[in-house]
């Protein structure tokens, strides 16, 4: 018996062909193998396979691999390895050491009326270890700072310095751009300072519904945030109420 194939279904078979060759073509274009030179004009024909600011990785025809410093190759090699990296770029897998440490930066006493006042601005010292095994640059600490105010002290003297309400508490925000870290090194960072007051009330008077005369703000913890170039990469949270129920 003699079995010919419809026409629709070699048109179908034809497409499918068509297909499978133009998705190898672009998979052969994301890796084209091309000609490299060196300096000395030596040249190979190879495809780029992995490349950092120092060495680039070149896979031969072959399947072998050779991998030789940036500045072996021609200058127009050099400029097509620069693109190639803009483009294909290794996804990083973020790991980070964070340490925080509260500092008092100034102290001041100041008598308002009947109260006497101590104000001191506090802010905290940020290590942020680099684990990734890459270098990043472009990093961003973002922070928040929080406060309860319970001095009787003047409240304008924090508002002023940019400090927001949130709920309950008084907040501090702020960013600083950190310097380019290496893989295992470090940086530090300042966040900015948080104002907190203590008041006294004059031995002479009294507060008529019976409160203590003696009140102190209560710093109630630090969020952090890193950010890299723009996309949130990790976070690390004081162990206070106040910041395990806040929202960023």
């Amino acid at each position: 018996m003699n079995t010919k194939t419809p026409i629709i279904w070699r048109a179908r078979a034809a497409l499918l062909t068509a297909l499978l060759s133009l998705t190898a073509t672009l998979v052969m274009g994301e890796s084209e193998f091309r000609e490299f030179a060196n300096s000395e004009g030596k040249v190979i024909k190879a495809r780029l396979v992995a490349a950092t600011a120092d060495t680039a990785k070149l896979q031969m025809e072959n399947g072998r691999e050779v991998e030789a410093g940036v500045a072996y190759f021609s200058k127009a090699d050099q400029d097509y390895i620069a693109e190639w990296r803009k483009t294909n770029k290794p996804a990083i897998d973020y790991q980070f050491e964070v340490d925080y440490t509260k500092k008092r930066a100034s102290r001041e006493v100041r008598n308002e009326g009947p109260v006497e006042v101590t104000y001191e601005k506090w802010f905290y010292d940020v290590e942020v270890e680099n684990l990734s095994k890459v270098e990043l640059d472009g990093l961003e600490l973002h922070f928040k700072i929080y406060k309860t105010a319970k001095a009787d002290a003047n409240e304008a003297a924090y508002r002023a310095e940019g400090i927001v309400l949130e709920g309950p508490f008084l907040v501090r925000k702020g960013k600083v751009d950190l310097k380019p870290i290496p893989h295992l090194k470090s940086v530090k960072a300042e966040t900015e300072t948080m104002t907190t007051s203590k008041s006294q009330l004059d031995a002479n008077y009294i507060y008529i519904d019976g409160e203590d005369s003696n009140k102190k703000d209560d710093l109630d913890g630090l969020w952090l945030k890193l950010f890299h170039n723009g996309k949130e990469v990790y976070e690390v949270k004081s162990s206070h109420a106040a910041v395990k129920n806040a929202k960023w």
